[in-house]
């Protein structure tokens, strides 16, 4: 005699384990980039910056489009104050890319994946300086031993780490500022390639009338270019698709994962030296990333069960 069993159905995703998934996502387009833009090292860091800009513009248009955002395009421009911001932002965006680029065809990637590792501990400082927001313990102690890594990075280099910081800082900024204008985050990245893009525009021009643009040279060159737009714009939207949809402890958690791409790319692809002080170096900003982020877990319960209390 055999016995009917139901058939088991897959079971549906809730919205935080989508947005995990869409937030995964996105880390490794971004922590990918390194070895993309490895492939491309014979193209200026400008003419790549310029393109991710370009290219990402229809790919945003796209979706604000299906998202059926247009109206909110039209109300956050019609704000002076709104677009004054925005266009601060583009600035930042496509310098921090340029930027970026440049450190990968220098060699110093190793470099330039510390300063997104410090990158969330700006975004605390930022909050105090400007925010009235005070340092926790663990956030002290957390800055603390990134301070004590930056000063083993400059023994190791025999230089300040100012391109690792210059990135994080621009980054810390760009996010500073989205953070004050009351703009979404699908239009309001259409809204910055959207400013940049008669600039960008002017910049590729000028590098073609001067023979030293890489875009139509070659079937290989051209697709990457556009590909560079492609990854860039496919890599905010599953952000900010995600990030509506997961706490902001599990978003903080995450965004480790596209740096430490970074940091096992310069080692193992790009084959850069990482000798006994810089690999100190980077112990101690992961502990110091390590405190604070599950002291950002431990807040967040906390508040969470005080307000289930009420």
């Amino acid at each position: 005699m055999t016995i009917a069993h139901e058939p088991v159905l897959p079971r549906t995703l809730t919205n935080a384990e989508k947005g995990v998934i869409l937030a995964v996502m996105a880390h490794l387009v971004w922590g990918g980039m390194a070895v993309y833009f490895g492939l491309i090292r014979h193209i200026s860091p400008v003419e790549i910056a310029v393109n991710r800009g370009l290219w990402s513009l229809p790919i945003a248009a796209v979706v604000v489009w299906v998202l059926g955002q247009w109206g909110d395009v039209w109300r956050a421009v019609a704000n002076r104050r709104n677009l004054a911001i925005l266009a601060l932002t583009s600035a930042l965006v496509v310098f921090n890319w340029g930027f970026y680029v440049w450190s990968i065809e220098q060699g110093r990637t190793l470099e330039s994946s510390l300063g997104y590792f410090i990158n969330p501990l700006l975004n605390v400082v930022m909050g105090y300086l400007f925010l009235g927001e005070r340092f926790t313990l663990a956030q002290k102690v957390a800055l603390g031993f990134a301070s004590v890594a930056v000063l083993i990075q400059t023994a190791a280099l025999g230089h300040f780490p100012w391109l690792g910081l210059m990135l994080a800082v621009t980054f810390c900024l760009y996010g500073f500022l989205r953070k004050t204008v009351p703009v979404g985050p699908t239009h309001g990245f259409f809204i910055e390639v959207a400013i940049a893009a008669l600039p960008l525009a002017g910049a590729q021009f000028w590098l073609f009338s001067k023979g030293e643009t890489h875009f139509g040279s070659t079937v290989f060159d051209t697709s990457m270019l556009i590909g560079c737009g492609v990854m860039t714009a496919a890599s905010l939207m599953l952000y900010a698709s995600s990030i509506r949809r997961i706490r902001y402890s599990t978003a903080g958690l995450l965004q480790y994962i596209s740096p430490s791409l970074v940091f096992l790319t310069a080692v193992f692809v790009f084959g850069e030296p990482l000798n006994t002080l810089k690999l100190v170096s980077f112990v101690i900003i992961w502990i110091g990333l390590a405190i604070f982020s599950l002291a950002t877990i431990r807040d967040e319960r906390n508040r969470r069960q005080a307000a289930e209390a009420v």
